[in-house]
């Protein structure tokens, strides 16, 4: 039975007394589990000078023990005190009253406390009533606009992003991930607007005392955290679309002028949401998905259960406008929002300590989902190439973390949305699935589902589950379990370099371990460090790589040690031996020079291809990288370079070019170094270069999705190292569109080569030349054009026009949008003329920045990251360091980034004075014996 009874609060003389007992612990206590909420929130969009929003929650909840205080998360809300109401539900009838109301600003606590306490076992019925001003950062509830083109009007719209601690700043909540309920919601809104939130409209009525306002009321959800609620008021326009053989209907949604930019994101939607119910097993729960293109955004997209937002760059799709890599990544991004419906929606983890079961999961199943989608693609490789590229640059040092860490304040969660939770996570995963095998890892993921779904999880839970599909079959052996393996990869940080050596007399293979670092020293603490490594290799005689199950375990023993490894006679002495089947484990490679030397007679020979393309690319990435940090001198890091002349694959390139653009950045200031450099690239790049036919716009070369974008990142780099035929053709194709009467109609310039043409002519143009790239950034409406725009206009080298662009960048009256701020702030500090000009502007304007940003963002760190890897002198070192902590306070959100940063050109400094001068006699033989030098130049 229901007590209606609603009992007025009353304060008490005890309040100042409570005042003295605040409650300071990061998270919640637990006396209090809430079971529903019912929000009502009205928008006020009418008045631009007054964006406003007000409303009501009721949150019904149980009591786990008996406690004489609600405490819950309220964040630059106005809570009417006089208005708090509490209600008490079955037989039992008690006279609540309230003593006081306290708020901890520190943990954004809203603290009722109470004249007598709450019993164990009963449940409540709290209801507050709030205001609020829709923010100005990109996060809680917050103000959108945009600009109809054929009005020239300004829209305002309102939206949420929560993730992963703002719902408070939208509502009074328990908000922490654990706490899942069911929600009601109701949006107050005007007539001639849309109302939308996470579940199907159920109906709508007139708002009493507002003329013109309705509400859109929500049908109740399934239970969720407070993270994922969501809910946005616009006038915005949408397509429908469903597939064949699922009930599910996506609506794709943006401001009018950009429908026709929907059809591909409603193509793919669909057919990746019913990839997901086959191989899950688990129907999706709700009836639609909502996908909306957001025009300020400051993720790429956020996962809500049933209305997923994304920026407009991550969901239009603008036919020959966008590029194939647009295409591509918003492919990616709706297939790991989707895959999120599962991985942190219907199961979320417990804290975001393991915050990587959500977006490691969604990064693998994604790529999963896109192979799915377009097996032509070969997407599943490149994700797995560029993931592990990216890990191994950044897990390799210090200051970085293991996936599942300890979050001890609210603060730190925003660093942790980085690419150890992503790409980390999504590699050891991948490496999961090779050892599981198809049918176990899918089993053992359909198991963690049901048992946990609706509910919250932790890595162990994981484990569990697939302890048991690795013992069913035999995948490991009885007395090993997941856990104590796994946990080797997901509890400290770094990765393994396994270092093996020969002994080519006996036939004997010694096989050891330590954590791979970029700085190459090793503490004592690092040496320690083990992990259970599944060891796969081939040979020559045995060509298998398609077998990437492990031969071998390097495993540890009970203190933790790497347990020592011996082979004996699995390769002859004449032939190399290759660990690490298609990258299938998270580790390099280290190999004695004489394994090298035969690994490199293969790769310059015309059997160069019948070693596989991803070991091609991990041999490569491996070689690169163990001169980057010296383990080894560059010479047979050129050597193995070479046979690139005769490689034709994407992916091969890409760990090439992209392990080598921190070379070329460090070699920049010394001309002479840099200009050898270039001259050895150019030599590499040429036959590929033309056989990619150039900046042609040519069929043959662009007939696979592969191949379009080896095509533009060999353009890209060509350009880049000034071979002649690329930059005169990306000049002239520049020229040609400025002649045209109606450029921004008329743009001749193909898709997926506009990010070379327009950087390489604004590099090598003047000042009239990014003025007319300028207005046809605040002409376009396509966003990924809009993006390549803002990041080609830092070329320039010009130092003026660096000057006023970085200027214009942070002009919130001009057109750059927050969320995209730091890309072009980024195009400029990664640029010779431009990172001065960056690193005095954030020097001089580090307060203004913060405030642009906002104490919950983490932009400043992505800043000093853009800045650090330009950073060579121990000069322009300690002016960054006496920067920082004169302004400590300004990095609380960013305390990672800043560490790394300080890594970073720690590294650089002393990678100079190492190379540089040790480079430019190797490159000065080496270009000699080529006959690419005329006279040798002694260093």
């Amino acid at each position: 039975m229901e007590n209606r009874l609603w009992l007025t609060l009353g304060i008490s003389l005890m309040a100042m007394l409570a005042l003295t007992n605040a409650y300071t612990h990061y998270r919640l206590p637990t006396a209090i589990k809430p079971d529903r909420y019912k929000l009502k929130v009205i928008t006020h969009l009418e008045n631009p000078a007054n964006l406003t929003f007000n409303g009501q929650v009721s949150i019904r909840f149980n009591v786990l023990e008996e406690t004489n205080n609600i405490t819950l998360h309220a964040q630059n809300l106005t809570i009417d005190e006089n208005r708090i109401q509490l209600k008490s539900y079955g037989d039992k009838k008690y006279r609540l009253c309230k003593e006081s109301v306290q708020t901890v600003t520190e943990q954004d606590y809203y603290i009722i406390r109470l004249c007598q306490p709450l019993e164990k076992g009963q449940m409540y019925k709290l209801k507050l009533y709030f205001s609020g001003i829709l923010s100005e950062k990109l996060h809680g509830y917050y103000r959108s606009s945009y600009v109809a083109k054929e009005t020239n009007e300004t829209r305002w719209l309102s939206v949420t992003q929560f993730e992963p601690a703002s719902a408070r700043a939208a509502f009074p909540c328990f908000d922490e991930p654990n706490y899942k309920a069911k929600f009601i919601i109701w949006m107050g809104h005007h007539k001639s607007l849309t109302a939308l939130s996470n579940m199907p409209l159920e109906k709508q009525m007139p708002v009493n005392g507002l003329t013109d306002f309705i509400w859109s009321v929500f049908e109740e959800s399934v239970p969720m955290s407070t993270y994922l609620v969501a809910y946005t008021v616009n006038d915005f326009k949408y397509k429908e679309s469903k597939v064949e053989g699922s009930d599910v209907v996506f609506r794709t949604w943006a401001r009018g002028d950009y429908i026709n930019q929907c059809d591909y994101a409603a193509e793919v939607g669909p057919n990746v949401l019913k990839y997901y119910e086959e191989v899950f097993g688990i129907p999706f729960p709700l009836k639609k998905v909502d996908e909306i293109a957001i025009p300020d955004f400051s993720a790429g997209a956020m996962e809500n259960w049933g209305l997923v937002t994304y920026r407009e760059t991550a969901l239009l799709f603008a036919p020959n406008v966008s590029s194939e890599s647009n295409k591509q990544r918003i492919a990616e991004v709706i297939a790991h929002e989707l895959a999120h419906q599962w991985f942190g929606n219907l199961v979320t983890m417990k804290w975001w300590t393991d915050l990587w079961l959500n977006e490691g999961f969604a990064t693998y199943i994604a790529s999963l989902g896109l192979k799915n989608l377009n097996p032509e693609w070969d997407s599943y490789n490149a994700d797995s190439l560029d993931n592990s590229l990216s890990i191994f640059r950044r897990d390799a040092q210090l200051s970085s973390h293991p996936i599942s860490q300890p979050i001890l304040n609210t603060s730190q969660i925003g660093e942790r949305f980085d690419s150890i939770s992503y790409k980390k996570g999504s590699a050891v995963l991948r490496m999961l699935h090779m050892l599981l095998g198809q049918e176990g890892f899918f089993e053992g993921v359909r198991d963690y589902l049901m048992k946990h779904k609706y509910g919250n999880a932790e890595q162990d839970d994981l484990w569990a589950a697939f302890t048991e599909k690795a013992h069913k079959f035999d995948r490991i052996e009885p007395k090993y379990d997941m856990k104590v393996i796994m946990d080797s990869w997901t509890l400290q940080t770094g990765y393994p370099l396994v270092r093996v050596n020969r002994n080519y007399e006996t036939g004997a293979i010694e096989i050891s371990q330590h954590r791979y670092l970029e700085n190459n020293t090793i503490s004592e603490e690092e040496a320690k460090k083990c992990w259970w490594v599944p060891l796969s290799y081939t040979t020559p005689n045995e060509l298998d790589f398609e077998n990437t199950s492990p031969k071998v375990w390097m495993e540890c023993d009970e203190s933790g040690k790497s347990v020592p490894l011996k082979l004996e006679n699995v390769v002859g002495p004449q032939d190399w031996i290759i660990f690490n089947i298609q990258l299938s484990g998270v580790y390099r490679v280290m190999y004695d020079m004489d394994n090298w030397r035969l690994l490199n007679a293969t790769l310059n020979s015309d059997k160069f291809s019948s070693i596989n393309v991803m070991n091609r690319a991990h041999l490569i990435d491996d070689v690169i990288s163990f001169a980057w940090s010296g383990y080894h001198d560059y010479d047979i890091t050129f050597d193995v370079l070479e046979y690139l002349t005769k490689e034709r694959e994407y992916l091969p390139w890409k760990a090439a070019l992209d392990g080598l653009s921190s070379v070329i950045r460090l070699l920049r200031p010394f001309t002479e170094q840099h200009d050898y450099f270039k001259t050895y690239l150019r030599y590499i790049i040429e036959p590929i270069y033309y056989h990619v036919e150039g900046l042609n716009n040519s069929l043959e070369a662009t007939k696979t999705h592969s191949g379009i974008l080896l095509k533009s990142l060999v353009t890209g780099w060509a350009c880049r190292i000034e071979l002649e035929d690329c930059v005169q053709t990306a000049v002239n194709y520049f020229q040609q569109w400025k002649q045209t009467k109606n450029p921004d109609e008329e743009n001749q310039i193909p898709a997926d080569l506009r990010p070379t043409v327009y950087c390489t002519a604004i590099r090598h143009g003047d000042k009239d030349d990014w003025q007319f790239l300028w207005q046809r950034y605040r002409a376009s409406n396509v966003a990924t054009e809009k993006r390549t725009i803002i990041v080609s206009l830092g070329c320039s080298r010009n130092e003026k026009v660096l000057r006023d662009y970085i200027d214009l960048t942070f002009d919130k009256a001009e057109y750059i949008r927050t969320q995209d701020v730091t890309f072009a702030f980024s195009s400029i500090a990664r640029s010779e003329v431009g990172a001065p000009i960056a690193r005095d502007y954030f020097a001089q304007n580090l307060a203004a920045l913060h405030n642009f940003f906002g104490p919950q963002s983490t932009d400043l760190g992505r800043l000093l990251s853009s800045l650090s890897s330009q950073i060579i002198s121990t000069e322009d070192f300690e002016k960054i360091t006496q920067l920082i902590d004169s302004n400590k306070e300004y990095f609380k959100k960013a305390e990672k980034s800043v560490q790394s940063a300080y890594e970073t050109i720690n590294f650089n400094i002393q990678w100079i004075g190492r190379n540089v001068q040790d480079m430019k006699s190797r490159l000065a033989d080496r270009l000699s014996l080529m006959g690419l030098l005329k006279t040798h130049v002694d260093a």
